[in-house]
């Protein structure tokens, strides 16, 4: 017997495996870290493939070789042989396939030609076969390698390279997450850089007591250290005509109120002497614990609002965020290097131009009110927008504007900071699909299935009317697997599963929850037998024949139906009502249906 000959069981969809994927999820939502995600991905797929020895490899900066290996059940000394190998053709099976950016699969590490060179390495390990599955970003970039060994000779089937495929996506996922959380904690590091270098006083207060200053505060103040001003209560550096103000939006702030206006003020150094200042607080978490940010601005000495604006594009300079600085007309002056990146726009291109958030055309009248509203009143802005980049494709952007005034508080520029988050909600958008639709029908999963019953319910209840919970089991699905093989079974459910949900009326729900099994939800019945026309349609769509390839396929449905409140008003109660009657179709011949009755309430 070949290599070629033997095969490592398929990789069928399973309990265990739904288990693991969902738990490797669930792990995504929470932000855990990316070792605990990658270990839990790899020990989940080999608990749910016998035998198999899981790895993940990722790529340095560069591309050119493997920076850090995951491999929880591979030898040790075989992980870190592995680690600052170079790629290329013919380095074994992962080093091909991040070479190439295409699967590699060895069935047989001792005859093949790519193993050459790490025949003695593979063999010390015990390892006699390796499938590797490049792991590649959102735009298509290598980033690693998936790979599955085995101790003896082994050839994947199709549902295997499929499992390999959905478990690298899952990974891909997992490691782009991690890398813009990591831009993320970066920005916010260069942020905390700024307040540090920032030309106006910032303090952090907890109840009135100071817990951070920073240098400009220490110089304002006429303090030495930062030791001199922390400890000490904000009332002593507070005019004493001006506390009870300030003493008031200290508790608007407490009271869940984020940020406070902009206003004038009077505060003391610590020698005594007065001076006038501008003062803003905002809500913060410091040290874990709610706190007050207070920013100052010594308006007594105050500069010409282009000093500022210039200072600001020298400090924003090599900030990876997009910066637009326009004139009060809201005309570009000046962008920086980032924005060009982002937008595909040149500098050239957009002096003197409005840039889109300030045009009505794409925006509503509701969000260009609360836009100018938060300009007049706080001086700045903050929101979400989607916007388009020169070739035309959409991006979701997080935008601050904030107006710079001269000493008469005269607006004179608008600056602009711009980050793309467009990967961001790309993920958003993945997780939420993954979490709840099927991924092989698209239909909705057990998960989004239970809620929206829960809403089917609650709006059943509102209306004084009925809806049907229907169990539905295929007829004969288990033959067509075991005829034509698994791949096909998976095509004849993606299309009987769009016939049944094309029977359906609008507000109805189909949704699978396993193998060959269906539920749906049929609201809006004034009597449960307003559900029969949609039954019929449905055993109509499931019976109709299917034709794959050169063979025409026929299966059924037996469907059991629960009404609600009539058979119960929880949905687990419905659900498991309409299984019992789904069985009993099943026994009197299948292609049928069959609603519940008392007579037939033997388990609850």
């Amino acid at each position: 017997m070949s290599a070629s000959d033997i095969h490592a069981p398929s990789a069928l969809p399973t309990a265990a495996d739904a288990h693991f994927r969902s738990r490797v999820l669930e792990l995504l939502v929470q932000a855990a870290p990316l070792e605990q995600i990658l270990e839990t991905l790899l020990l989940g797929l080999e608990r749910v493939r016998p035998g198999a020895l899981c790895s993940l490899m990722l790529l340095d900066a560069e591309g050119k070789r493997f920076a850090r290996t995951f491999g929880p059940s591979l030898p040790d000394f075989y992980n870190a042989a592995l680690v600052g190998l170079a790629i290329g053709p013919a380095t074994g099976s992962c080093g091909t396939a991040a070479s190439t950016g295409k699967r590699v699969v060895v069935e047989d590490i001792a005859s093949h030609p790519f193993w050459h060179d790490y025949k003695e390495l593979a063999t010390k390990a015990g390892l006699a076969a390796c499938w590797s599955q490049p792991v590649k970003s959102s735009s298509g970039q290598v980033l690693g390698t998936f790979a599955i060994y085995y101790r003896t000779p082994q050839a994947p089937q199709a549902a295997d390279l499929e499992q390999i495929e959905q478990s690298a996506a899952l990974a891909c996922i997992a490691i782009e997450k991690d890398s813009e959380a990591q831009k993320l904690r970066d920005s916010e590091e260069r942020y905390r850089t700024l307040v540090e270098w920032s030309p106006d006083p910032v303090l952090v207060h907890r109840q009135g007591i100071i817990l951070y200053v920073n240098p400009a505060a220490v110089r304002t103040f006429g303090a030495h250290l930062a030791e001199d001003l922390v400890g000490r209560q904000t009332q002593d550096l507070i005019h004493p005509d001006y506390r009870q103000d300030q003493s008031a939006r200290m508790t608007a702030l407490m009271h869940n109120q984020t940020i406070t206006p902009m206003v004038e003020s009077c505060f003391l150094r610590l020698d005594g002497s007065t001076f006038d200042v501008e003062v803003q607080g905002t809500a913060i978490v410091y040290a874990g614990q709610p706190a007050i940010h207070v920013a100052v601005r010594d308006i007594s000495e105050r500069k010409l609002a282009k000093d500022k604006l210039k200072l600001a594009a020298s400090v924003f300079s090599h900030a990876r965020e997009g910066i637009a600085i326009t004139d009060a007309a809201t005309l570009i002056v000046d962008v920086n290097q980032p924005f060009s990146t982002i937008t595909g726009y040149s500098r050239e291109e957009v002096l003197g131009t409005q840039p889109g958030i300030f045009r009505r055309g794409p925006h509503s009248e509701t969000y260009f009110e609360a836009l100018w509203q938060g300009l007049r009143e706080q001086g700045h802005w903050s929101g979400e927008i989607w916007s388009a980049r020169k070739s035309g494709e959409a991006y979701a952007e997080l935008i601050t504007i904030s107006a710079v005034t001269d000493t008469h508080g005269i607006v004179q520029n608008y600056v602009i900071l711009f980050v793309d988050i467009t990967p961001m909600k790309t993920y958003q958008k993945q997780l939420e699909n993954l979490a709840h639709f099927d991924g092989l029908t698209m239909l909705p999963n057990r998960l989004l299935l239970a809620d929206r019953l829960q809403q089917a319910m609650s709006q059943s209840q509102r209306r004084k009317q009925s809806l049907a919970v229907v169990f539905l089991d295929l007829d004969g699905f288990k033959a067509v697997n075991d005829q034509y093989g698994h791949g096909t079974g998976d095509e004849l459910l993606v299309v009987v599963s769009q016939r049944m949900k094309g029977a359906l009326r609008d507000g109805d729900t189909l949704a699978r929850i396993g193998g060959d099994e269906f539920v749906a939800v049929l609201v809006d019945l004034d009597q449960p037998g307003d559900a029969e026309p949609v039954l019929e349609r449905l055993l109509l769509a499931a019976a109709d024949p299917v034709t794959l390839g050169n063979a025409e396929i026929n299966v059924s449905a037996s469907m059991g139906i629960a009404v609600y409140p009539r058979d119960g008003t929880h949905a687990d109660l419905l659900l498991r009502r309409a299984d019992q009657s789904m069985y009993l179709a099943k026994q009197a011949g299948r292609n049928r249906y069959r609603f519940f009755s008392e007579a037939i309430r033997h388990d609850d």
